[in-house]
């Protein structure tokens, strides 16, 4: 009796790290995104996006060229920070809803801009690709308190 709990238990755990496992590969997609977004690599940012690829910005349609077209080489630094609200698996695809704040500096500014923001991450041949991102920018000043931002790592 013992040895059928123990194994019912241990599969448990490992089907459910397996799924974290696979939110957590899903997720890094994103992370990839945004740090492609800072380093203003267009090429990484059409890798890590699918074929019919749809970001819903702020009230407008865009696909990933019109978003290429605003990322352009400037003078800022952008740091991206991320707080997951939470994660789901769908079999080839995770969906993933999360803040996200990006900080731009230089000698002479600082700012911070803040979105909620969700992803449909789907696995094509192997890789993770964003399939459709939906994302929200809020006004200065109404992030709720209770969320907590991770800095990406570069």
């Amino acid at each position: 009796m013992f040895k059928y709990i123990l194994i019912t238990v241990l599969s448990v755990c490992l089907v459910t790290q397996a799924q974290a496992n696979k939110e957590g590969n899903a997720f890094k997609a994103v992370d990839k995104f945004f740090l492609a977004i800072s380093e203003v690599n267009h090429k990484d940012m059409k890798s890590l996006v699918t074929k019919k690829f749809v970001l819903l910005e702020h009230g407008e349609v865009w696909s990933i060229k019109d978003l290429i077209k605003v990322v352009n080489e400037n003078d800022y630094v952008r740091d991206n920070y991320f707080s997951i609200i939470n994660m789901k698996d769908h079999g080839s695809i995770v969906t993933v809803n999360y803040w996200n704040k990006a900080t731009f500096s230089n000698d002479n500014y600082n700012e911070s801009v803040i979105w909620l923001e969700s992803v449909i991450v789907e696995k094509k041949k192997g890789k993770w690709r964003l399939s459709q991102m939906h994302s929200t920018r809020l006004p200065p000043g109404k992030v709720p308190k209770d969320v907590v931002f991770t800095k990406q790592e570069k």
